[in-house]
């Protein structure tokens, strides 16, 4: 059984995605699992097999939300306080903190981006950042009233 296991395991890989789904309906024909459960997913082992239940993923826990939740705020600070260091005003490193998280797809996204990766890799490139903070700062591009 154990082969079979290892076997079907190695036809799933080299087969693409293609063949994914095909093998892995067969896979769950030949364990005896319910079509049903190729949605939600099963696993078997040598008690059996068992449907997984999306509520006992490790990534939905209420633990992992806040721990998330958490590094969200404190990367939303970091990233707001080094483009005040940067000579951005509060209001508008606030603003620009705001679109990044909210709007990515943003021109202000995509400058704060530009700033934070000259910040984090600690380049120096005092003319092209300088002149970056103030066209931020002048032309409202950070403003929710201009973000697309």
């Amino acid at each position: 059984m154990k082969h079979f296991l290892l076997l079907t395991v190695a036809f799933i890989g080299l087969s693409g995605a293609a063949w994914a789904d095909d093998a892995q309906r067969a896979l769950a024909k030949s364990m005896g699992v319910p079509e049903s459960w190729l949605k939600t997913g099963f696993s078997c082992g040598a008690k059996g097999c068992s449907q997984l239940d999306p509520k006992d993923d490790i990534n939905n826990s209420a633990e992992v939300q806040e721990a998330r939740r958490i590094a969200d705020a404190r990367l939303s600070a970091e990233t707001e306080v080094h483009l005040r260091q940067m000579g951005m005003s509060p209001g508008t490193a606030r603003k620009a903190v705001w679109a990044a998280r909210h709007k990515p797809n943003s021109a202000c996204a995509y400058w704060v981006r530009q700033l934070t990766a000259d910040y984090d890799n600690g380049l120096d490139r005092p003319d092209y950042d300088d002149k970056l903070v103030i066209s931020v700062e002048h032309s409202g591009t950070c403003e929710k009233k201009n973000l697309d």
